[in-house]
């Protein structure tokens, strides 16, 4: 079966930070690691949106040369962008945003002193 990939924290993940299973350094450890995988994961979604938003800039200047600067060129602008941008913004959170919600919530659930120095 088809399907999209959100990327989470596993259960077992989220059970050990918020009984506050691990060591202060332990959490600290994978705090690092965590934030080394969402910058990477960040600076992809970038480069994904720029190249997106060339590509739809590109054939959109194309079209225009084609057909002209017609109403009809315009809409197809004005949706084809919304259409990506709302595209993008979904990655961004199955891709970053979720991951980063869990790994925070169980943080304050489990380790409160440690809530604003361990956000992703």
């Amino acid at each position: 079966m088809l399907g999209i990939h959100v990327n989470t924290l596993s259960r077992a993940q989220r059970e050990t930070i918020g009984c506050r299973l691990l060591s202060t350094g332990e959490l600290l450890e994978l705090h690092a690691a965590l934030d080394r995988a969402q910058r990477l994961r960040r600076r992809a979604w970038r480069r994904a949106a720029v190249l997106s938003f060339a590509l739809d800039a590109a054939l959109l200047g194309m079209t225009a040369y084609a057909a002209g600067p017609t109403p009809a060129v315009a809409f197809a602008a004005v949706a084809v962008t919304a259409l990506i941008a709302v595209c993008l913004a979904a990655a961004w959170v199955m891709a970053i945003g979720v991951y980063a919600g869990q790994f925070n919530r169980a943080v304050e659930r489990g380790y409160p002193e440690l809530a604003n120095r361990c956000r992703l």
